[in-house]
């Protein structure tokens, strides 16, 4: 199988609050042989609680064994839920997510604009 990618996002980092942040990955497939899908993508939002950073929800389609497609990890489980999303409209959801998740588990308030 081919690895090479062409990273188009690497890590980024958005800061929502001093203790909220969004991290974006993107890259693009050199070829399909490796996957269905051309683009690999993740975000994963994070919430510091004072001690260490706590991830609230990650969406991505990493594959997972004999699993693949776009899936979300929400806080407090551990199990994956598939679900069909594209990048654009997984940004949209984590920030939907994480903001119940701010308001239910830790009582923070934070605004994430155009959600």
């Amino acid at each position: 199988m081919c690895c090479c990618m062409r990273i188009l996002i690497d890590d980024v980092r958005i800061l929502y609050a001093e203790n909220v942040q969004l991290a974006k990955t993107l890259m693009k497939r050199d070829s399909p042989k490796e996957h269905a899908e051309n683009l690999k993508w993740a975000l994963q939002m994070l919430y510091f609680n004072g001690a260490k950073w706590i991830q609230l929800c990650r969406i991505d389609n990493y594959p997972h064994t004999n699993e693949t497609g776009s899936h979300m990890h929400i806080y407090p489980r551990a199990e994956i839920q598939y679900v069909n999303l594209t990048f654009e409209e997984a940004e949209k959801r984590i920030k939907r997510i994480s903001k119940r998740i701010l308001k239910d588990h830790f009582n923070k308030h934070i605004d994430f604009g155009g959600d």
